[in-house]
């Protein structure tokens, strides 16, 4: 788990992180992971703000995972998914998210700085061959594109290219990323309501130990803890991870700035242009999927 990349997209507000950049101790990981599966935990997200593929621990920290019967799932820009990789895929990974916002070269790498779109689509084109030869389920592969004034004009063509490839795809408007990026208009405080995170999950866990609300705190703006330092259920049932939960049940975001800011906290209707995944909904609210389905 890193917070590395080797890209610089232009919805990523890459260039505004200032917390050091590193990966994750293999036994740290095993240590969370091991309290984290006894307290009932069945899936892992091996993502953190960067590209998984950089992290050389990668594939030992998906065995670890599925040597405890859990589901694996992780995000990537595919650039580094080389074809050697996929036969460990195939044995280790539940789902792959591949995010792929474009569908020629031109579109494609004025979005993903840094990566090449044709290396890209056959890595992903190469995964879904090797499912088909040896007759697998896993891993689920999904593409995603987020629909942005760059790339708005390529949906039909992404929904052909990708349909029948890929096990699903989903299209979505992009999401601001706190004071990183803005997409979408300030929340209503009348309209704001708990996204649900501190008191359902995920867990955020970034690759030095820090535990924060959520993927979205991209700088560690808020600490509830630090498994260094704590076990996983001190930091769950401690004061700080207990005065966010009770924060946002009540509705008072504001006693914490950063979240108060976030868009997930508004409902909207439209955020979900187009999707095949069984568990999503087309124009259904902001949402992520934490199930393997």
């Amino acid at each position: 788990m890193t917070n590395m990349c080797n890209a610089r997209c232009i919805m990523c507000p890459r260039e505004k992180m200032t917390r050091p950049q590193g990966i994750m101790d293999m036994g740290l990981y095993m240590r969370v992971l091991d309290e984290a599966h006894g307290m009932g935990a069945t899936v892992v997200t091996l993502e953190n703000f960067g590209e998984p593929f950089l992290d050389p621990f990668f594939f030992e920290r998906a065995a670890y995972a599925k040597g405890k019967g859990m589901s694996v799932f992780t995000v990537t820009n595919g650039s580094l998914f080389q074809k050697r990789l996929a036969d460990k895929a195939v044995c280790l990974l539940d789902k792959i998210r591949f995010s792929v916002y474009g569908v020629t070269k031109e579109v494609y790498e004025s979005i993903h700085l840094g990566l090449d779109f044709d290396s890209v689509v056959s890595n992903v084109r190469y995964l879904s061959d090797e499912k088909k030869r040896l007759k697998v389920s896993a891993p689920k592969i999904e593409v995603y594109f987020v629909l942005m004034e760059e790339n708005k004009h390529q949906v039909e063509d992404f929904k052909k290219m990708w349909l029948g490839v890929a096990d699903d795809i989903a299209i979505w408007k992009p999401h601001n990323w706190g004071d990183g990026r803005q997409y979408r208009e300030p929340a209503d405080k009348r309209r704001k309501t708990t996204c649900g995170r501190p008191e359902r999950g995920p867990i955020q866990i970034q690759w030095d130990g820090l535990v924060v609300p959520c993927c979205f705190d991209y700088n560690s703006t808020i600490i509830l803890g630090d498994l260094k330092k704590q076990s996983l259920y001190e930091v769950l049932t401690g004061e700080s991870y207990r005065g966010l939960r009770k924060a946002f049940e009540k509705g008072t975001f504001s006693s914490y700035p950063y979240c108060d800011l976030c868009d997930q906290l508004v409902k909207r209707e439209d955020v979900l242009v187009y999707a095949t995944i069984k568990n999503a909904k087309v124009g259904a609210v902001n949402t992520t999927y934490d199930k393997i389905a």
